[in-house]
């Protein structure tokens, strides 16, 4: 008898540990799965940012992270509403394809069609060719704007256009250039003229509302007190930049109201008219092929993402989704560390959802960029120290009689090359003088990576101090 509750027992405690094993395999799977975005906010480390992924045209999962404002220890959350820069030409191509689908606006008319209150001037090139498809794929040939320097009261949206001298520099149609703001700018005015309604109403009242995104607006300002507090360079606090030409870069949301416009353009993608996501003519660039208003990715596995990353100073913002699958994914942040933090998160989310890495094919090349020149610091470094060592052995070098003067001129050179460095890039100054813009720093610009040039950096910096105890042997 005892030998079988014995062995009962035993049996028992082996399905228990099973059980238990296999409840922890769970987990550790679940964890696993989800983990990725948690590391990635680790890495980089922003201010604040707030993640929502999308299963099978639901938002199932929302992460909060930081603060909306550091200093009053505002932290991250559903509700808290960041600038989403130049996914609003997202938005606003949206608000265009669906006015094409009721017959008030044609892709590929003149947009003099339209205009009354604002016509471009007049040039050389051939105005004819300018529409509404050359305007939301890029390929317009319009001068730029970079939406800074207004005063209040702010100008309407076609005082902003004639003050900006916005004019034809090229023929349309036939090359891409990014506009920031002034493509969609005009796609603003002309929505304004064909609706006979400002372009906020209309936006508001046909667009946010319908889709329940009740904390979406193009606000300037934080008088809700549910703004967060966009953050500059490691963490330099600005003020946020009003915004004129809101078609191309104005729209303040939140994470979740955000994922619900990403679930419209999957249901629209899916039931309607899918000219707004073809890739359009003479759109190739480093960045990739453009379509309207969006980035078609299209994967080596069959699948095709569409994305649009946003990025204004102290905030950066990503979407990304896969509308045959119905899955996708926002992130929103205001910090300007968080660059590279909103394509790292994309690329993840595709390897894990998709099957495979979504890739901004700029940022591929800025890391490739970065990962060369570490390859060739270290090699001009390790050549140097060998060289050292070779003429120490050889007796072509011996120590200097003079070393403390030479550490002194040696230091001095070293540290006055680093000042300058990093002058050059953790300052504004450089952006403030090459492109006239305050609060940009260099820096935030360069993936993880990077922080190895700043190391081989120091190391060359301490070898060219201690190389200079050494002189010629002149015996």
């Amino acid at each position: 008898m005892y030998k079988v509750l014995k062995a009962k027992n035993k049996t028992i405690a082996i399905v228990i540990i099973l059980l238990l094993l296999s409840i922890i395999g769970v987990i550790t799977k679940l964890n696993k799965d989800k983990d990725y975005i948690d590391k990635l906010i680790n890495q980089y480390n922003p201010q604040g940012a707030t993640a929502v992924i999308i299963e099978n045209g639901v938002i199932t999962n929302v992460r909060n992270y930081g603060y909306a404002n550091i200093e009053r220890k505002v932290v991250v959350t559903d509700e808290t509403q960041f600038k989403i820069a130049s996914i609003s030409k997202t938005i606003t191509a949206y608000a265009i394809m669906k006015l094409v689908d009721e017959g008030k606006l044609d892709l590929d008319v003149p947009i003099n069609t339209y205009l009354t209150k604002w016509h471009l001037p007049e040039t050389e090139f051939d105005e004819s060719k300018l529409t509404l498809r050359t305007l939301m794929s890029h390929t317009s040939g319009v001068t730029g704007s970079d939406e800074c320097g207004y005063k209040k009261p702010l100008p309407t949206i076609e005082q902003a256009l004639k003050n900006r001298d916005v004019k034809l520099k090229r023929e349309p149609g036939e090359t891409f250039e990014y506009s920031e703001f002034v493509g969609f700018g005009i796609c603003q005015l002309i929505i304004e003229e064909v609706t006979n309604s400002s372009f906020e109403e209309y936006m508001e009242r046909n667009i946010f509302k319908p889709l329940d995104m009740k904390n979406t607006s193009y606000k300037n300002e934080n008088s809700n007190g549910k703004f967060a507090t966009p953050y500059a360079g490691i963490g330099k606090p600005i003020e946020i930049t009003p915004i004129v030409m809101n078609g191309g870069g104005g729209v303040s949301t939140t994470a979740v109201d955000l994922s619900k416009f990403v679930v419209e353009l999957m249901n629209y993608y899916n039931n309607g008219n899918k000219e707004m996501f073809k890739p359009q003519k003479n759109t190739q660039s480093i960045g990739g092929i453009y379509a309207l208003g969006i980035i078609p990715r299209k994967l080596k596995n069959g699948k095709t993402v569409y994305e649009h990353n946003g990025t204004f100073t102290g905030w950066n913002a990503q979407i990304a989704f896969e509308p045959v699958s119905r899955n996708g994914m926002v992130i929103l942040t205001n910090s300007d560390k968080s660059y590279h933090l909103t394509y790292g998160l994309m690329e993840k989310w595709g390897e894990r959802v998709i099957g495979e890495k979504v890739i901004d094919t700029q940022m591929k090349q800025i890391v490739k960029v970065v990962f060369n020149t570490i390859v060739i610091l270290a090699m001009i470094l390790l050549s140097l120290v060998a060289v050292l060592v070779i003429k120490i052995k050889k007796g072509t070098i011996i120590l200097s009689e003079k070393r403390k003067t030479r550490y002194i001129k040696s230091g001095i050179i070293v540290f006055s090359l680093a000042i300058l460095y990093y002058g050059f890039m953790y300052t504004d100054l450089p952006c403030k003088l090459l492109f006239n813009v305050n609060d940009y720093y260099l820096f935030t610009f360069f993936p993880l990576n990077f922080k190895w040039v700043n190391i081989i950096l120091i190391l060359t910096g301490a070898f060219i101090i201690f190389r200079s105890r050494y002189s010629k042997n002149k015996f």
